[in-house]
C-alpha cells in the first residue's frame, strides 16, 4: 500500500478556502479506484493543512494525480499557496 502525506501552506485569511476546496472533492477521491482512505488535517498553527492518503497501488494515485479532479484542485489551491507543497510517499504494510 502508499501512504501519501501532503503538506501545503498557506496564509491565513486563505487557510478556509483551501479547506473548503479539499472538503469539495474528497468524496470524490475516496470514491476512486484504488483509494483506501483520504483526510484532511489542519495544522495547529493555522497556516496550512496536511492530507492523509492510502492508495492501494502508485498507478492507482498517479491516475488520481493525471485526473479532473486533480487538476481542478489544482488551479483552486496554486494561487492560494505560499510555498510548494510537501509530498512524501512511503510503501507500507498493514499491522
Amino acid at each position: 500500500m502508499k501512504l501519501i502525506t501532503v503538506e501545503a501552506a498557506f496564509a491565513a485569511a486563505d487557510l478556509e478556502t483551501a479547506i473548503s476546496l479539499f472538503t469539495a472533492q474528497a468524496e470524490t477521491v475516496r470514491n476512486m479506484a484504488g483509494c483506501t482512505h483520504y483526510a484532511l488535517y489542519r495544522k495547529p498553527s493555522e497556516d496550512g493543512i496536511a492530507i492523509l492518503q492510502h492508495w492501494d497501488t502508485i498507478e492507482a494515485f498517479n491516475a488520481y494525480r493525471q485526473g479532473d479532479t486533480f487538476a481542478q484542485l489544482g488551479a483552486g489551491l496554486k494561487p492560494l499557496m505560499v510555498a510548494p507543497p510537501v509530498t512524501t510517499i512511503a510503501e507500507v504494510d498493514s499491522v
